[in-house]
């Protein structure tokens, strides 16, 4: 992990509408540049086709961010008529694990929709709803989806807590562990969630309200306005492999859609190998996205 963090160079790009002043970018390279770790960002404002690109094609560790694709291939299935939403999932105890969630503290026997399972993993990044789901779907068929869209460096390599057992790339999954990707892709998945080319307009309505509900609002949508509406998916882990003092360094990733009135663009922030390894909102990776959250809305708003 260490070289590659030490051959990511620090690149921004900007993509300015006509008419427009030219965004600064000074803050976001600040920002950035001050970080412990190594970070990347990518927004695309949907309205002006304006961009914003910081270390945008660098690979990182997803954790949690990369069950989107899960919810992506959930719909797509049912959209093709080999999985109904409705179709109901056992939970016995073997599919128990640990981490984000809630089911692993209620009964087995139960039995739960897709739907439900999407909600869980989605709303409280479920860990067992996610492997339930996996599972069903199959992690080749979630690769397949990904590629499908163009997203050849996001990748899902294996259900959750099953570290070291890859169903596809191991040699990726030592480093990046539950999934990879890079802010560019993870940006460009919820661009095609918004504009319904996930899979279809109503697969797209119903996966942004999805997004909505997400409770973790300690990144992209922290420091933004109120009257706009944000749906995110979150990810906290910690790297894989250490680096050269031993240490393995913090994983914080947010990805989503932002809209509001004359507001609507996506964003990716990612971060790895921060000192700060600290759980919590003041954790110096999540300050950091929301700090680039606020700076992303600031330049695509400005007069």
């Amino acid at each position: 992990m260490h070289v590659l963090v030490a051959l990511v160079f620090l690149v921004a790009q900007q993509s300015t509408a006509a008419g427009q002043p030219r965004m600064n970018l000074e803050g976001l390279h600040n920002a950035i540049k001050s970080f412990d770790g190594v970070a990347g960002l990518a927004a695309r404002n949907l309205l002006t086709g304006e961009e914003i690109v910081i270390n945008a094609d660098a690979r990182f560790p997803t954790a949690s961010v990369i069950k989107t694709a899960v919810m992506v291939e959930a719909h797509h299935q049912a959209s093709r008529g080999t999985l109904a939403l409705d179709t109901t999932l056992p939970l016995h105890q073997a599919d128990k694990v640990g981490g984000s969630g809630v089911l692993h503290g209620l009964s087995a026997g139960i039995v739960l929709p897709v739907r439900d399972l999407i909600h869980l993993m989605m709303v409280v990044s479920d860990n067992t709803a996610t492997n339930l789901l996996v599972n069903r779907l199959g992690t080749k068929n979630v690769d397949a989806r990904l590629v499908a869209l163009g997203l050849a460096h996001t990748k899902l390599f294996r259900p959750t807590f099953r570290d070291g057992k890859a169903d596809i790339f191991p040699e990726l999954e030592k480093e990046f562990g539950l999934g990879m990707s890079t802010p560019r892709e993870m940006a460009k998945l919820m661009e095609l969630i918004a504009t319904g080319g996930a899979v279809d307009q109503g697969a797209s309505t119903a996966m942004l309200e999805t997004l909505r509900r997400q409770q973790d609002r300690a990144m992209i949508p922290r420091l933004l306005p109120g009257n706009l509406q944000v749906g995110n998916k979150t990810g906290t882990d910690s790297e894989k492999l250490a680096d050269e003092r031993g240490r393995r360094g913090a994983i914080r990733v947010d990805a989503g859609i932002v809209t509001g009135d004359g507001v609507r663009y996506v964003i990716a922030v990612f971060t790895r190998g921060g000192g700060d390894t600290r759980g919590g909102v003041d954790n110096a990776g999540v300050l950091l996205g929301a700090q680039l959250s606020r700076m992303v809305y600031e330049q695509f708003t400005r007069k």
